[in-house]
């Protein structure tokens, strides 16, 4: 799946009643280059933020209380909101049976997706959504985008539409020139150069103890597994090192930043003389490339998480400490 799309302007409101269905969806948007992400637990919520904040794009779970989605769409088309009367709503539901999507259809969404999401299938979704946004029309009881997704005869050869099409609106957002190229050149170029070098191979590493491993704010291409000694985690905190733990025999570190791509969240110390085996981020993605995408957008959730309360942790040692001093 190649992102041609630069979504770093777009602002994405997720509406669902499940923090953990939330918190799926953004890190599969952050992963998209999706950077200014709001969430709601439920349609009133997400109401309120549409008139407090410009939203250009909604993601609403089907079954929510006390409001679920049908009824939020249906409030947002007839211009609860007046400026988000026809932004783009994409249908998130656990159901996907004729019955439910031609509900939801028929309440003004834009697009339907069924769970469980995949990174691949939602950014379909929303990709059509700004690329290929469809003429709002009024017509009778639907207010909405329209409903002819495609343009052919009618079956019994009676057209009943009187009026010419619509014109179809212009795109929400462009696709830079020339993105995916670049894009494609660079994976096959990374491709060839750890094949040349032997990148996806393991290899030992001995370090002497008070040796720095990596530094917090460092990129991430490698991943450790202590053979022998001991390794410790810290940050640093107004100049004092907060120790967040220590890693033993068998242990792993270091493998978050070759999963995620941001930068280590901490720095790594040898604590003694120890020995470690090196995993090589081609490896590691060698065997994530082969991971169902369900699975990495449930490990970027949690690494999302664990990247949260690690921070809260050094904060609240920081302060435990200031105050004993």
């Amino acid at each position: 799946m190649i992102v041609d799309i630069d979504l770093s302007t777009v602002i994405v409101l997720i509406i669902d009643d499940s923090r953990y269905a939330r918190s799926f969806i953004k890190s599969a948007l952050h992963s998209f280059g999706a950077r200014q992400v709001v969430e709601a637990s439920d349609g009133p919520e997400g109401i309120q933020i549409m008139h407090d904040r410009k939203i250009d794009l909604v993601l609403a779970d089907y079954d929510m209380q006390p409001m679920d989605g049908i009824a939020f769409t249906r409030l947002v088309r007839a211009g609860e909101v007046p400026q988000c009367r026809d932004i783009p709503i994409i249908m998130v539901s656990g159901a996907a049976d004729m019955d439910t999507v031609m509900l939801a259809r028929n309440s003004g969404i834009n697009e339907f997706l069924a769970k469980p999401v995949s990174a691949e299938s939602l950014f379909r979704r929303v990709r059509n959504v700004l690329l290929n946004p469809r003429p709002f029309v009024e017509a009778g009881p639907f207010v909405g985008p329209c409903r002819r997704t495609m343009d052919r005869p009618p079956p019994d050869g009676h057209n009943r539409r009187t009026a010419a099409p619509l014109p179809k609106p212009k795109p929400l957002i462009d696709i830079p020139p020339g993105i995916a190229q670049p894009m494609v050149r660079k994976a096959m170029a990374q491709g060839a150069q750890a094949a040349k070098t032997g990148g996806e191979r393991s290899s030992r590493r001995r370090f002497k103890a008070g040796e720095t491993i990596f530094l917090d704010g460092d990129v991430g291409d490698e991943a450790y597994v202590i053979e022998s000694g001991r390794v410790a985690i810290y940050k640093m905190v107004m100049d004092a090192k907060v120790v967040l733990g220590e890693v033993q025999e068998s242990g792993v570190f270091g493998e978050m930043a070759l999963i995620d791509d941001e930068p280590r969240m901490a720095s790594a110390e040898a604590s003694e003389d120890t020995v470690c085996l090196v995993l090589p981020k081609a490896a590691l993605k060698s065997q994530l490339n082969r991971t169902p995408d369900l699975v990495i957008l449930v490990l970027e959730t949690l690494l999302h998480d664990i990247r949260k309360m690690g921070r809260e942790l050094v904060e609240a040692r920081a302060r435990l400490k200031a105050k004993k001093g």
